[in-house]
């Protein structure tokens, strides 16, 4: 590999675990950031260095003595849309501290002790956003905190890059599979939230699909190849959300229908959701007077195949077995 000494921000993480490991097997040697009380499984300690820190916690000092040394970085970390916020906390503040400015001074700080190269794990929201496709208006989606952070992340990732720095942008889908110690966000998504609902109402739009393994060969492959101010929008398919859940809660066997209503029922009973979050104070990633509009209604396929031939990425579609391994992990 051109880069052999790699730092993983995150790297215990469920995707940092597969992109660790895929590194080690290409023969880097990596340095993954664990939280300090994070369950780090012997499959990874044992064949990886881990260390364990707070970023928050650190000075740029002691950030910098941590950074040094290393070739390439990868930043995994960070909350998803999905992230439950507690009453109070404002998203558009959540998202923008966790996802530009903590992005932001790693890479400055990994700039200024020499790292070459890094890789951020994004979104194809942002990707869709500032591509203007699926339908989208070129920065429709930015009225959603999670996404304007995403899209924000990228921009200054970006404009950190020169002098023989390059960021490059993973810009994640839906993505399946499991690692040690990790429970699927998809139980919250698909089984607590309706565990008192007979159905499972969606969207009548659909994803591309990913698995945890494919990114992180995505991943390795954009270390060696990427440009810098590269947005990749990976992914192995494209799904319907009907099929994909069904397929999802089979795994599981969990027997509950799946279906999608009217979009402007579904437009109306999300907007009610929204009214009375607010009363209680709660805030989203995703805005929910928006979200069936914006994001559920619509197809949101993007081209996982140029991207597959820009990184030379050669690799068999395993969304399937991706779709198994989480659906019998959410039956524990």
């Amino acid at each position: 590999m051109k880069h052999k000494r790699i730092f993983i921000v995150g790297g215990a993480g469920f995707l940092g675990y597969h992109t660790s490991l895929e590194l080690v097997d290409r023969g880097a040697q990596v340095t993954a950031l664990a939280m300090p009380n994070e369950d780090v499984d012997d499959s990874l300690a044992s064949r990886v260095d881990v260390v364990r820190a707070n970023i928050d916690d650190l000075t740029d000092s002691q950030l910098a003595e941590m950074l040094t040394g290393f070739d390439a970085i990868v930043y995994t970390a960070g909350p998803d849309d999905r992230v439950e916020l507690a009453p109070g906390i404002k998203a558009s503040e959540f998202f923008h501290t966790q996802l530009v400015e903590r992005t932001e001074r790693v890479l400055r700080v990994a700039k200024d002790q020499g790292v070459k190269k890094a890789i951020i794990f994004g979104s194809y929201f942002s990707y869709i956003n500032n591509h203007g496709i699926c339908g989208v208006k070129r920065g429709e989606l930015e009225r959603h905190p999670y996404i304007k952070a995403r899209v924000e992340q990228t921009r200054r990732s970006f404009d950190l890059g020169a002098d023989g720095f390059e960021v490059a942008v993973i810009n994640i889908p839906y993505v399946f599979g499991v690692a040690p110690g990790k429970e699927p966000i998809w139980k919250n998504v698909f089984v607590n939230r309706f565990a008192d609902s007979p159905k499972i109402f969606y969207g009548s739009g659909g994803s591309t699909a990913i698995s945890a393994k494919k990114i992180a060969v995505c991943t390795a492959q954009a270390l060696e190849l990427s440009s810098h101010g590269e947005e990749l929008a990976v992914g192995s398919r494209n799904m319907k959300f009907t099929p994909m859940i069904e397929r999802l809660l089979g795994e599981a066997n969990i027997d509950k229908p799946v279906g999608s209503l009217p979009s402007w029922i579904l437009s109306m009973a999300m907007k009610s959701q929204w009214k009375k979050a607010q009363k209680q104070d709660l805030d989203f990633g995703l805005d929910l007077r928006y979200l069936n509009g914006d994001i559920l209604k619509r197809n949101f396929f993007v081209d996982f195949e140029a991207t597959d031939a820009r990184l030379e990425v050669d690799y068999v579609d395993d969304v399937d077995d991706a779709m198994r391994e989480t659906g019998e992990r959410m039956r524990q």
